[in-house]
């Protein structure tokens, strides 16, 4: 629900409009004439102190509300709901008490009805939002740092998404909506397949490499309590930059992931965990006992809860780390995707752990899931393929691009080719060195000129040292 901002095409805006300086007029009922934030303002801006607008604002909350039973709303920028100048970063009670009113309006008519707000304010006004009436909820953005984290690069404390725990931010109730990825974000996999840090023949760009540490990612996602949101597409991978088609532009709606195996995986791992936490009050309960250890490449997190204990441990470096564990007690632990057991005589024991591989460990056992969806994490495995290979691209017919996928048994120099039916060398994709493992390369349908294509059929040949093979690819517009 957007009602921070309106444009031109508004009735609101145009009932009242001056013409002459292309804004809404002084008299217009409901719009401020000018922004009173200067760095964040989109299109004409409510002045939510008018009595005017409280009544709108009232009518269209109460209005789908009655109307449609909608379960509550998000409520889009309202870090913009005041009259006071400035960008917002400053603490500014007219703005708490124009929401806290607000709230109070739909929780009059319905008590169950969900209040969200994107807010990105102060913490103090958060937290005393979070905790007025039934209890605001707002987003918490996490993406840079869980991003820091999948890439590989852990210095700083950038890739620390502690801040994404509510108890963190001294909040007394879980309603910090903590999300990874959303639509204003770029997404996890572009940047771990564009910018993923590397070590000898441990490569985060590599394709599977990718995938698995977002696998990683939402192992230390979904097992912290406090309400998550998670972005479409995000649990199959998706590898489109926000960019793509222009920031706000419709991207590709990519249903063939799925039938991807290696993405498919990722979907299962996002499903296993979220069974985890909704079968287990320890992942989910303001009344859990929470330790974070996040600042490092070495990252852990210590639940217990008179249901459960928990350690979950990850290794988010490129390199073999070594740390001491915080197990809560002593005992049986087991290996949530393993289902292995290990005895912890000394809750600080130190584990070693390979690059991008983490365990999730539990006083009690749990539910197994397919044992393969995280396997090579598990075993510590390079992914090293034991031939080269160039796979069937993906999707296939495609519009207007296609992944294509090829294994390396060796570190060895590789050019894929496209040529059209004739013959003639359409483009050349790539003509360099790569390390052993698969790999993957994404073809936009154009040529070397940047000229997209026409439709029809065409020829992709890999040669890699003496290797050579090929695959027909079918471009429909």
């Amino acid at each position: 629900m957007v009602l921070n901002h309106s444009f031109g095409q508004s009735p609101l805006v145009r009932l009242y409009w001056d013409a002459q300086n292309n804004r809404p007029a002084a008299d217009n009922p409901w719009y401020n004439v000018l922004s009173p934030n200067p760095v964040f303002s989109f299109g004409f801006d409510f002045n939510h102190e008018s009595p005017n607008t409280k009544a709108f604002v009232d009518r269209v909350n109460r209005f789908w509300l009655e109307k449609y039973h909608v379960d509550g709303y998000r409520f889009d920028f309202t870090k913009g709901f005041t009259n006071t100048p400035g960008d917002g970063s400053q603490y500014d009670p007219s703005r708490i008490a124009i929401l806290e009113r607000m709230a109070d309006q739909i929780w009059a008519f319905d008590s169950t009805a969900y209040v969200i707000l994107e807010h990105f304010g102060p913490n103090q006004e958060e937290k005393e939002l979070s905790s007025y009436g039934r209890g605001m909820m707002l987003w918490g953005n996490a993406n840079y740092n869980y991003n820091e984290a999948t890439m590989g690069y852990n210095t700083n404390g950038k890739s620390d998404f502690s801040w994404g725990f509510y108890k963190v931010r001294g909040w007394s109730r879980p309603n910090l909506v903590t999300y990874m990825e959303s639509h204003d974000e770029e997404r996890l996999m572009f940047k771990n397949l564009q910018f993923g840090n590397a070590s000898g023949n441990y490569d985060v760009k590599n394709f599977d490499t990718a995938l698995d540490r977002i696998k990683m990612a939402a192992a230390f996602f979904f097992t912290l309590p406090g309400p998550k949101m998670l972005w479409q597409f995000g649990e199959l991978g998706y590898d489109f930059s926000i960019n793509t088609n222009g920031r706000t532009g419709n991207k590709p709606i990519r249903w063939d992931y799925f039938q991807d195996s290696a993405r498919r995986k990722l979907f299962k791992t996002f499903s296993a965990l979220i069974h985890l936490r909704e079968t287990n009050p320890a992942f989910r309960s303001d009344s859990s006992n929470v330790i974070l250890s996040l600042s490092g490449a070495y990252k852990q997190i210590r639940i217990t809860h008179p249901s459960l204990n928990a350690e979950i441990l990850g290794n988010f470096g490129v390199t073999t780390l070594s740390m001491a564990a915080n197990f809560p007690t002593t005992g049986t632990y087991y290996d949530f995707f393993s289902g292995d057991s290990i005895q912890v005589q000394n809750p600080g024991m130190t584990i070693s752990l390979l690059p991008g591989e983490f365990h999730i460990y539990t006083d009690k056992k749990q539910a197994t899931p397919e044992t393969d969806i995280v396997t090579d994490i598990l075993t510590g495995s390079n992914n090293i393929p034991g031939k080269f290979q160039l796979h069937q691209n993906y999707p296939n017919p495609f519009n207007p691009s296609t992944t294509i996928v090829f294994d390396l048994p060796i570190v060895t120099n590789v050019k894929l080719t496209i040529y059209n039916v004739l013959g003639q060398r359409v483009s050349t994709l790539v003509n360099k060195k790569f390390q052993a493992g698969a790999h993957s390369v994404r073809w936009d349908g154009r040529n070397d000129r940047g000229i997209s294509v026409a439709s029809g059929i065409y020829i992709l040949r890999m040669k890699a040292g003496k290797f050579v093979q090929t695959r027909r690819l079918l471009l429909i517009k």
